[in-house]
C-alpha cells in the first residue's frame, strides 16, 4: 500500500511539472477570464435614474436587428441590445427601430417587445409600463429615450432573495446611444 502511494505521489508530481512546462500560463488563463467578464470594448452607454439615482452603463455588446414578428423571421422591424443578465448588472431590450415602443404587462403594448434589467445581484426587472422613443437609427448608430415602470419579476415568490429588493423601480431621464 504504501508503495502504490509512493507511486501515485510521483505520477502527480511528474503531471503537474509537465503541465506547467508545456507552455501553458495561468496568467494568461485569468486574463481572458477578466476580459470575457469586463470587457474593454465600448459600444456606448445607457443612462437613467433609477428611483431618483443616476447610473450610466457602458455598453459592451453592440446592437443587432430582429424580428419582432415570430411568423416573419425575414422582416427586421426590431433590435436588440443585450447589455445585462443575472450575472453582469444591465439591461436587456428588444424595441421597435423606429418610433416608439409602449411595453405593458398587458396585451396593450406592442407585441413580442421586452425590457429587462439585472440590478447587481442579478434580480430582474421587467417592464411594467415603459416607453421607448428611438430618435435615430442606422445600421451604426442607435439613440433614444426611455422612461416607466419595472417590477421584480419573482418578488412574491422569493426567488433569489428577490424579496430584499424593491418591488418596483421607477425609470427617469432614460437615453441610450450604442453604435457598432
Amino acid at each position: 500500500m504504501k508503495k502504490l502511494s509512493i507511486i501515485l505521489s510521483s505520477f502527480c508530481f511528474i503531471a503537474i511539472s509537465c503541465n506547467n512546462s508545456s507552455g501553458s500560463d495561468n496568467k494568461t488563463t485569468g486574463q481572458t477570464e477578466t476580459a470575457l467578464t469586463n470587457p474593454t470594448t465600448n459600444y456606448g452607454t445607457i443612462t437613467c435614474n433609477m428611483d431618483g439615482t443616476p447610473k450610466t452603463f457602458h455598453v459592451s455588446q453592440s446592437f443587432f436587428e430582429i424580428s419582432l414578428d415570430v411568423y416573419r423571421t425575414d422582416v427586421k422591424d426590431g433590435i436588440e441590445v443585450l447589455n445585462g443578465d443575472t450575472k453582469h448588472e444591465g439591461f436587456q431590450f428588444e424595441i421597435k427601430k423606429s418610433g416608439t415602443t409602449k411595453i405593458k404587462d398587458n396585451a396593450t403594448g406592442d407585441m413580442n417587445c421586452i425590457v429587462n434589467y439585472y440590478n447587481p445581484r442579478g434580480v430582474t426587472y421587467t417592464g411594467e409600463d415603459v416607453t421607448f422613443t428611438v430618435t435615430t437609427y442606422d445600421q451604426q448608430h442607435l439613440t433614444g429615450t426611455f422612461s416607466g415602470k419595472l417590477v421584480n419579476v419573482y418578488y412574491d415568490e422569493g426567488t433569489n432573495g428577490a424579496k430584499n429588493y424593491p418591488q418596483y423601480i421607477q425609470i427617469t431621464d432614460g437615453k441610450f446611444d450604442v453604435h457598432h
